[in-house]
């Protein structure tokens, strides 16, 4: 993906139909990236952990954090995707906030429609603007954070967390479940009942979701052959990698990339 500069904003519609793939399917981002959902229903997974959202609810997710979203209900709301530039500072930990004040609602949509306005204008120290707005924001999330206490993780919740950021970062080398267990100094079977029962998905089933995730982002955002993006994710051979994408995207690699 293309790290961010500059702030984007999009409804909530508009983000959807830009997604590469499924948004139920495992992802990960090298960006920070904020939800504010202003109506429906849905579930979150961030750091393999299923959450409900609804109705003035923020979503705070950096950089390299595995998640997945399903949205019900005509869902309504905004999407920054916020500067990758660490001096900015933004929260490093997730969040699932919700504001539950006029005030502090209010506060939230007055940012997010402010940078958008400032985005669409070509003002003198527009950049400068921008970068305030998105700072304000970074600053309505460290208060709204203050507020909610974080409570301490149990060690299987640790032993997630972990695997979520080994496979958001790791997921292009090539390794094998096993490998990354190993590496969690876990059992394959262990890892899997602790994802299967926190988000209904075996461990395998998130790793492949977030490599053929990092297939179609290549395909449609850089003219790599399908052999070199097969390679460099780990397959085998060129053919084991179509199979493995057209089941899950129902499409072969070249077929995808022409639809885009």
């Amino acid at each position: 993906m293309t790290r961010h500069t500059l702030p984007q904003v999009e409804t909530l519609a508009t983000h959807q139909r830009s997604e590469v793939w499924r948004t139920d399917a495992a992802q990960s981002l090298d960006y920070p990236i904020l939800f504010w959902i202003t109506r429906g229903q849905g579930r979150i997974m961030v750091d393999c952990r299923m959450r409900g959202i609804g109705p003035n609810t923020a979503i705070y997710i950096p950089a390299n954090t595995l998640f997945s979203y399903e949205m019900f209900a005509s869902p309504q709301g905004m999407v920054v995707s916020l500067p990758s530039d660490e001096t900015v500072g933004f929260p490093r930990r997730p969040a699932l906030l919700k504001p539950t004040t006029v005030h502090a609602q209010s506060e939230i949509t007055g940012l997010i429609d402010a940078l958008s306005r400032e985005l669409a204008e070509l003002r003198t120290g527009r950049r400068r603007a921008v970068m305030a707005y998105a700072m304000m924001i970074g600053v309505w999330l460290d208060r709204a954070l203050s507020e909610q206490p974080q409570g301490e993780l149990g060690k299987s919740d640790r032993v997630l967390r972990k695997f979520s950021r080994v496979v958001s970062i790791g997921h292009r080398d090539g390794k094998s479940l096993g490998e990354f267990a190993a590496d969690l100094q876990v059992t394959p079977t262990h890892l899997t009942r602790l994802t299967q029962n926190a988000v209904g998905k075996p461990a395998s089933a998130l790793l492949q979701e977030r490599i053929i995730q990092a297939a179609c982002e290549a395909l449609l955002h850089t003219d790599r052959p399908v052999q070199d993006i097969a390679d460099k994710l780990g397959f085998s051979s060129p053919a084991y990698f179509t199979r493995a994408f057209q089941t899950h995207t129902g499409k072969s690699p070249s077929a995808f990339r022409k639809a885009k």
